[in-house]
């Protein structure tokens, strides 16, 4: 059985939030509450599988972001650091934040749309932890959890202490204090090679290697990338 936390000041809102997780096919418990000194017990006392938390949890108070600082305390204990959640917020206070790039993480937007909440729960709930972490790479920036797709990641370089992933799509996700040691090290069973000093490549996105200029093309109108002096002898046998 998968155990829901609700982190919401509206009463009416968690109930319908019940509602729609009573008709899931996943058997789940339900823990709702509005104060988060009870939330911090739930997490502490259970093992929760899905966050659903509601962004301001004090309209009284200006500028109230108390359900994003919960999630950023929640993300600081070991076993809660990649656990799913999804924001409860008006359309409007949506539009302030970015977090479409989170691990499984998305927006619910109120008044609620029960067969998208609906969806989206499910979607959470029904992907594999296990799955989630050999096929993604995790980092913390800001106090959130920011995921990176290993299969659409083209390639990443490192400039002045910062890594820029550069996505298929053409999102440029950018972590600070990050390593290529640390990169390859998490994705040693993918197609992912040193070409330079700052830069690694998904060999997956390679259309030709010209070692002789030594830069290689990418797929999708992705460019090219440099091929370092030191490198052209690893990226020359690696395309052998």
């Amino acid at each position: 059985m998968k155990k829901i936390l609700i982190l919401e000041d509206n009463i009416v809102a968690i109930e319908h939030l019940k509602k729609v997780i009573d008709e899931l096919e996943i058997k789940c418990e339900v823990y709702a509450t509005h104060d988060l000194k009870n939330a911090y017990q739930y997490i502490l006392d259970n093992n929760i599988d899905l966050f659903l938390v509601d962004i301001i949890l004090d309209i009284n108070k200006p500028g109230d972001i108390s359900g994003l600082e919960f999630v950023d305390n929640l993300r600081k204990i070991a076993k809660y650091e990649f656990a799913p959640v999804i924001f409860i917020t008006s359309l409007e206070d949506s539009k302030l934040y970015t977090y479409d790039k989170l691990q499984c993480q998305r927006f619910i937007e109120k008044p609620f749309d029960s067969k998208v909440v609906k969806k989206i729960i499910e979607k959470c709930l029904r992907f594999p932890k296990k799955e989630l972490e050999e096929k993604n790479l995790f980092f913390r920036k800001d106090g959130i959890v920011v995921m990176v797709e290993i299969d659409k990641l083209v390639f990443a370089e490192c400039n002045n202490h910062i890594m820029h992933f550069h996505m298929d799509n053409g999102d440029i996700l950018k972590v600070p204090y990050v390593t290529l040691k640390e990169i390859l090290s998490k994705t040693a069973d993918y197609n992912i090679f040193q070409s330079r000093r700052n830069t690694l490549v998904n060999k997956d996105f390679v259309r030709n290697v010209d070692s002789t200029n030594r830069f290689i093309q990418l797929k999708n109108n992705h460019g090219q990338v440099e091929i370092g002096v030191m490198f052209r002898k690893h990226v020359k046998e690696i395309f052998q």
